[in-house]
């Protein structure tokens, strides 16, 4: 793929490479690293893409394995917990639905972005996650159970 057309798909998708990283980072500072490392590695990479249909799976997968990457190397204090954790999170907006998801498993945290923020298909998540379709379709229907009974609990309690 040329540098031009890399960089506008870059431009394209480089929301939901952020959303990707933060669903499994938590943090934004962090997330931003994971993004920069993403495109970095793809962009050296860039030839082995031969189609534009894979090329967003692609990315995503580059910047799953970076966010895992960068958070493996994260500074884990007694009492299991990281540096960012005592840090103020900075509030850039507030999403009821986004605290939710932070608070579920990340097997089924990945699966739920994947599908409903980056409209990924069954066969697309599969590859960026590699695993079978079947787990896929597993983790979205816990997942969706798990934000369900969050939701609703949270409402019934007002």
């Amino acid at each position: 793929m040329e540098a031009k057309k890399f960089c506008e798909n870059i431009s394209k998708y480089r929301d939901d490479l952020y959303i990707m990283a933060l669903a499994i980072l938590k943090n934004e500072t962090d997330a931003e690293d994971a993004v920069s490392n993403a495109v970095l590695k793809a962009y050296e990479n860039r030839g082995q893409i031969r189609s534009f249909h894979k090329f967003k799976p692609w990315l995503l997968t580059i910047t799953k394995n970076e966010a895992l990457k960068l958070r493996s190397k994260r500074l884990i204090l007694p009492g299991n917990e990281t540096v960012e954790s005592l840090l103020k999170p900075v509030q850039a907006h507030y999403d009821e639905l986004w605290d939710v998801l932070q608070q579920m498993k990340e097997e089924y945290r990945l699966a739920v972005v994947l599908f409903y923020y980056e409209e990924l298909s069954l066969k697309d998540i599969s590859d960026v996650l590699d695993i079978p379709v079947g787990t896929v379709k597993s983790r979205l229907n816990r997942g969706k159970a798990e934000l369900r009974e969050a939701l609703e609990g949270g409402h019934g309690n007002e």
